[in-house]
């Protein structure tokens, strides 16, 4: 009889650790995931906010939250245009030889940067020599990889582009 009752007792105490163990694991599976997110939002943030710094915005050229952006990267003389669209970050770069030329042109060429599900904007303050106010933009991007989880992330970058804007 006794043996029984330690027995009963063993097997409780099992069922209670391994509830535990499986609970903890679940855990740590859905932070890896979303740690995953934030990495991959991170990533595109960076890359977007430095080719920002050397360019100047060519649209919008009003201010506003907008979900496409098109502007001139100034060291690696590229027009390059970005959106969020149906779910996807798509980029789309042409050489160009100015401003001006970036204006002009119409890039259709997107290639998805992302994975999972993107949401999001570009809020758009342009550079303006009349005012004296250099540009800036705000990215903000909500990356979901499944239904159980996503990750928001938030960037500003000034726009460097002084003697574009005559200062």
């Amino acid at each position: 009889m006794e043996v029984m009752v330690s027995l009963a007792l063993f097997s409780i105490l099992m069922v209670a650790t391994s509830q535990i163990f499986a609970s903890s694991f679940s855990s740590y599976r859905n932070t890896r995931s979303i740690q995953k997110d934030i990495e991959n939002a991170q990533y595109i943030l960076n890359a977007i906010a430095k080719e920002l710094r050397t360019g100047s915005v060519v649209s919008p050229n009003s201010p506003g939250n907008v979900s496409v952006i098109q502007f001139f990267d100034h060291s690696q003389d590229l027009c390059v245009r970005y959106q969020i669209i149906g779910g996807n970050l798509q980029v789309a770069k042409s050489s160009a030889s100015d401003v001006a030329t970036c204006n002009s042109m119409t890039l259709s060429s997107f290639a998805t940067i992302s994975t999972g599900t993107v949401s999001g904007s570009f809020s758009v303050v342009p550079t303006d020599s009349s005012s004296n106010t250099i540009g800036k933009v705000t990215l903000s991007l909500r990356i979901q990889e499944t239904s159980t989880h996503s990750a928001t992330i938030q960037t500003t970058t000034s726009l460097r582009d002084y003697g574009t804007a005559g200062f």
